[in-house]
């Protein structure tokens, strides 16, 4: 699947890529749906229009306008209720990840300055050398485990 393989940057950028693809996929479905919904209006407006005369009475408009509001709602399905809904979501979205950025900053701000205390309070204890790296693999070199792990089999670099 070529989804897979795409590195995204968050899950919003997967759904709107989504959406995107799938909105013309969906034309045929669009299609019937705006047959059926003109069909069911039609035959709707015929019952109670052929209600009201078979009875002699008056034929009341307003309550026949609601099966075509919901027919036009359907026929302009991705113009009216897709693009209302978009336009009422999209200072939601923004905003909210506007915050997002904001507390990943802080994090990220936590966590360096976590990082730099844990390497003063190792520094005060003696153990820097656990840190980094580089003093890591001197260590390890100056107390013979390198040569140890070699003559195993096992590569410097840590693969057997």
């Amino acid at each position: 699947m070529a989804l897979l393989a795409i590195n995204f940057e968050s899950l919003h950028e997967i759904l709107r890529n989504l959406y995107q693809e799938m909105m013309p996929l969906c034309g045929d479905m669009i299609g019937v749906a705006k047959g059926i919904a003109g069909l069911g209006a039609l035959f709707y407006v015929a019952s109670r229009v052929w209600q009201a005369l078979s009875r002699a009475e008056p034929i009341d408009v307003y309550p026949l306008l609601r099966p075509f509001a919901i027919g036009l709602c359907i026929m302009f399905f991705p113009t009216i209720v897709l693009g209302t809904i978009n336009a009422v979501m999209s200072p939601v979205v923004k905003g909210t990840h506007t915050i997002l950025e904001s507390q990943i900053e802080d994090v990220t701000a936590l966590q360096a300055e976590k990082e730099a205390l844990e390497y003063e309070a190792r520094v005060r204890e003696g153990k820097a050398w656990l840190v980094d790296d580089e003093v890591y693999d001197q260590k390890m070199k100056d107390l013979g485990i390198w040569e140890r792990l070699s003559a195993c089999g096992v590569n410097v670099n840590g693969t057997i």
